[in-house]
């Protein structure tokens, strides 16, 4: 049965650390492309249906602002909505490792979910992070660690493409640093 604690699980900062580890240092010729895959996620929150629908002509890495063009898929519109998307400069270049070796007009990733949720369990694996974990976790990852920089539902609601604030706010956690940073910035009352 699902579990609903589980629909806000996110990696904490060393679990992710040992996961991107696990990518960037797996022997493989597809190594680059799950590489830019993980690190897309994990940075930016898209859904992996969105990064799976990238094209190549989606991405823009060079210039001063590298990004990349979203289509939100998850609207009520019939037809995607495109937003564009900052992308930080270390992203970018792992894109672009990638990206050198795809057509123009092609899939960036080529791979279906399936094949995509295959390929981050066994990389959660090789990382050895306890517990159930899916793919969608990534973004919940992003999510939260986009609201603890921040301290902004409605960033966290722009960037991960919410309707509504509401949807935004699962990503709010509360952690003991942000409760010890509050202590001691509060001035006391005596």
């Amino acid at each position: 049965m699902f579990d609903p604690q589980d629909r806000s699980r996110f990696f904490t900062d060393a679990e992710l650390g040992r996961l991107l580890e696990a990518v960037r240092t797996r022997r493989h010729k597809n190594q680059p492309r799950d590489h830019a895959l993980f690190a897309l996620l994990a940075t930016t929150g898209i859904r992996p249906s969105e990064a799976l629908a990238i094209r190549r002509n989606d991405v823009h890495l060079v210039g001063r602002e590298p990004w990349i063009r979203v289509h939100r898929l998850k609207t009520r519109r019939p037809v995607a909505v495109a937003q564009e998307l900052a992308i930080p400069d270390e992203l970018a270049n792992t894109l672009r490792v990638h990206a050198e070796t795809v057509e123009t007009g092609g899939l960036l990733f080529a791979m279906s979910r399936r094949q995509a949720e295959r390929l981050f369990h066994h990389y959660v694996r090789q990382a050895r992070i306890p517990g159930r974990s899916w793919l969608y976790c990534l973004r919940h990852t992003a999510a939260t660690r986009i609201y603890r920089a921040t301290r902004d539902i409605r960033t966290v609601q722009a960037i991960l493409g919410h309707a509504h604030p509401d949807m935004s706010a699962i990503y709010a956690h509360v952690t003991r640093t942000m409760l010890r940073e509050w202590a001691q910035t509060s001035t006391a009352v005596v």
